[in-house]
């Protein structure tokens, strides 16, 4: 899947909180159900959502969705543009025919309306891998205590013509905007805590990733800081 599409952008947030933002799926229905045709946003906003599973490796983890249906059931569901290209937000819907089956262990509970598997690879990359077979990473590149740099890359099979390079290339487009709804919270977000105005935040049971990268992150740093403490003072000659 040689054929690249990148995106990078300077955000006004900690990183880990676009990690907390990509890390689960429920947000999809409400932030994202606008972009839809109408009477599919009210749909999408009154079922929800549940994830398939979850799974944590050491510092590590992943979530996995229903979603992706690449073409829809009903091609009333997404708009015109979507129709004519054959392509949106979940990749192009013709999948490639000349490369192999979706890799082990991707859509671990094996349930038929399995749309991504996103990976959480510590501290700052994520994997999605799309049931149309391509794939999307993410890397969140720390700058300050309240900023970072966002890059998310696609990964698509080499088209073979117009109409396949016109298919990813709206998909591509498609994820830009989508991320910058994502995107556009963040920076909001890091004013609120930094206002200290509320210092706890309640997470859900779907919020399995979150709690499990803020404690990661919790634990390297009381690792580093008791390495610190422990380590001998050490004074120069010219000292």
């Amino acid at each position: 899947m040689t054929e690249v599409y990148k995106y990078r952008a300077d955000v006004g947030s900690n990183w880990k909180l676009f990690i907390d933002a990509f890390a689960e799926f429920y947000h999809a229905p409400i932030l994202h159900a606008k972009q839809a045709v109408a009477d599919e946003s009210r749909k999408l906003q009154g079922v929800g959502f549940e994830a398939l599973a979850y799974d944590i490796d050491g510092p590590h983890g992943m979530v996995s969705s229903w979603g992706g249906m690449a073409p829809p059931k009903d091609p009333a569901m997404v708009k015109p543009i979507e129709r004519v290209l054959r392509s949106g937000l979940f990749g192009p819907w013709d999948r490639p025919i000349d490369i192999d089956e979706l890799p082990e262990g991707i859509n671990p509970a094996r349930h038929p309306a399995w749309g991504v598997d996103a990976f959480v690879l510590f501290p700052n990359f994520m994997l999605l891998v799309w049931a149309p077979n391509w794939y999307l990473t993410y890397h969140y590149w720390p700058t300050s205590h309240n900023s970072h740099t966002f890059e998310g890359t696609l990964y698509f099979v080499p088209p073979k013509t117009a109409r396949e390079r016109v298919a990813q290339e709206l998909a591509a487009v498609t994820f830009k905007e989508y991320a910058l709804q994502d995107g556009n919270t963040l920076e909001a977000t890091q004013r609120s805590l930094e206002s200290r105005a509320v210092s706890e935040f309640p997470l859900n049971d779907q919020e399995i990733l979150l709690r499990h990268l803020h404690k990661s992150a919790r634990d390297r740093v009381a690792d580093y800081q008791l390495r610190r403490d422990e380590s001998p003072v050490r004074i120069s000659a010219a000292s």
